[in-house]
């Protein structure tokens, strides 16, 4: 599939900023953005505290995805 990121949890920032710069945004606007859509107030430093204490919860990895115009899917292993 085209545009497709396997997501990996030790890499998970490095790739969600991959993919920012690739949409044209760096994460300091993609956390404004999400705190305008989703009525957050919380900064650009909590989410990166986030990524690095991995607690991120896959409700906010689905607002980083609408932000960035992608959708989460499992998929079964070959």
């Amino acid at each position: 599939m085209e545009n497709e990121i396997l997501l990996d949890t030790k890499n998970l920032l490095k790739q969600i900023k991959q993919v920012a710069k690739a949409e044209g945004i760096n994460m300091t606007l993609l956390k404004y953005s999400i705190n305008a859509i989703f009525n957050k107030v919380d900064g650009v430093r909590n989410l990166y505290n986030k990524f690095n204490r991995k607690t991120l919860r896959v409700s906010e990895l689905e607002e980083i995805a609408e932000v960035l115009n992608y959708e989460i899917v499992l998929r079964k292993k070959n």
